[in-house]
């Protein structure tokens, strides 16, 4: 296994499988420490529902062999990264490891319905994510990060609004057969609620005032999780910036006859610029 996996070996075993030492305690316990993990029933309890939910990976392979193909395609130079999957104690999701893995938590998709989660802690409100559905979508995401993503503290709301909506858009373009409720990462009533009340969302959001400041609360309470966004209808869905930011990119997109590359949109296109260029206003 050490040959296997390298470096995240040695870190599974440090991390999760012996965890925290007193500083200076170098004693050899690490096979007296998988004996005991391997015997431990909540971590059984935890590995049999992988087990049950990922008998066969076929589909979840194929998404993520389909995915990395739409990413050469259009970014030539990208290198498909080494997919672990492991049993993370309903720690981790998707997140990338070193230079070129990628480590996948299976236990965090389990499904919406898995009642280990109300024991394990897991909100309600994010739980209609922890399908296996989505294990190809946070894996894009990821690597979106990875590839793309800088910090960018001074910018305005709008401005961080559009950086997630490029971000959206490219995830579209990756997994073309996705629906729009798993790119958002919104349950399908809440994708339905955005689409029809899109201009009354825009508004809501003009008339605060706040569009175009730099305000870290502001940008927390529109583009960070939640049950729902603060202010709005109980429909709403939290970070509600996904869909209006990926509804600013659609358009600055088709007020360019789509003719712009994928590549040119991450790389060469600003969010200040999308966002003026794409005159959004929605009817």
């Amino acid at each position: 296994m050490r040959t296997r996996y390298a470096d995240f070996y040695d870190f599974y075993i440090a991390e999760m499988v012996i965890g925290p030492r007193p500083v200076g305690d170098t004693a050899d316990i690490e096979q007296q420490a998988i004996t005991s993990f391997l015997a431990d029933a909540y971590v059984n309890k935890i590995e049999a529902g992988i087990k049950r939910e990922f008998a066969d990976t076929k589909d979840v392979q194929a998404d993520l062999t389909q995915a990395f193909l739409y990413f050469k395609h259009y970014f030539p130079q990208f290198k498909e990264p080494q997919i672990i999957a492991f049993n993370s104690l309903y720690q981790a999701g998707v997140s990338p490891f070193g230079q070129d893995k990628f480590v996948v938590g299976l236990d965090m998709f389990l499904g919406a319905n898995n009642p280990d989660y109300d024991s394990a802690g897991v909100y309600a409100y994010i739980r209609h994510k922890m399908r296996r559905e989505y294990i190809a979508r946070f894996t894009i995401e990821a690597l979106y990060n990875d590839y793309f993503y800088t910090e960018q503290d001074n910018q305005n709301l709008i401005e961080a609004i559009t950086e997630r909506g490029k971000e959206i858009y490219f995830l579209s373009m990756i997994l073309p057969e996705a629906p729009d409720s798993l790119l958002l990462g919104y349950t399908q009533a809440q994708t339905d609620w955005c689409y029809s009340s899109e201009k009354s969302i825009w508004q809501f959001m003009n008339d605060k005032d706040l569009l175009y400041k730099s305000n870290a609360m502001d940008k927390t309470r529109y583009l960070s999780e939640g049950p729902t966004t603060s202010g709005m209808p109980v429909d709403a869905p939290g970070n509600i910036g996904n869909f209006i930011g990926w509804q600013i990119v659609k358009k600055f997109m088709e007020n360019n006859g789509n003719e712009i590359s994928l590549n040119d949109l991450i790389l060469k296109h600003d969010a200040a610029s999308i966002f003026a260029k794409a005159k959004y206003r929605p009817q």
